[in-house]
């Protein structure tokens, strides 16, 4: 039986009390998939956005996708954003150390897209992010990934799902549901963010 991860996040959504919003680090690949992500969360969490991405290893594309992340906060908590959000938007950053993704894909720089290279790639990302949230007592962890239409929100939700524990859960999502994925391109034009047309892998396609 397959699980509806967009109807378990809005149940969840529907329970938030929002005079004491739940912290929320919310994983970020890029400014554009985000867009479409916060316009569900802002209203109900408080978000903190957390850019960790060793796959992207050509260092001058991870500072331009970082630059985008930072705009697009900064049009949030300009109040610009299409939602307004119940706390200001903030942004932690993972220096960016693609020796730890390269040593992931090790064996693997010859699978197709959405092979075992790409689930080890989830682990890396999700991992931090469980780190990073784990130690600073946030309460709840997820990614903008299952906004993209070529990436496997399934797995995605299953690796969350393992790494949640008693004091910090996974927010399942399925991102795209709701024409997501078209309403970041839509955000993306309206706001003038960057939109990188590969994930960020020097052995991948989309």
């Amino acid at each position: 039986m397959n699980t509806n991860f967009d109807r378990d996040f809005e149940e969840i959504k529907s329970g938030v009390n929002k005079t004491q919003p739940p912290r929320l680090l919310l994983h970020v690949c890029c400014a554009p998939c985000a867009t479409a992500c916060l316009l569900r969360l802002v209203d109900s969490f408080d978000v903190t956005l957390y850019y960790a991405n060793d796959n992207i290893t050509d260092g001058a594309e991870w500072e331009k996708r970082l630059g985008e992340v930072r705009k697009l906060v900064q049009i949030v908590n300009d109040g610009k954003f299409e939602a307004q959000p119940l706390r200001p938007l903030n942004l932690i950053v993972q220096d960016l150390d693609a020796q730890r993704y390269y040593a992931q894909a090790k064996g693997l720089e010859k699978e197709k897209e959405g092979g075992t290279r790409c689930t080890k790639c989830f682990e890396l990302r999700l991992g931090d992010a469980k780190t990073y949230a784990e130690r600073h007592g946030f309460d709840m962890f997820a990614t903008t990934l299952t906004v993209s239409p070529y990436k496997n929100s399934k797995l995605l939700n299953e690796i969350g799902l393992s790494l949640q524990t008693d004091s910090l859960k996974w927010l399942p999502s399925d991102f795209k549901k709701h024409d997501g994925y078209n309403e970041s391109i839509r955000l993306s034009a309206k706001y003038g963010l960057y939109r990188q047309h590969y994930c960020g892998c020097p052995f991948g396609g989309v």
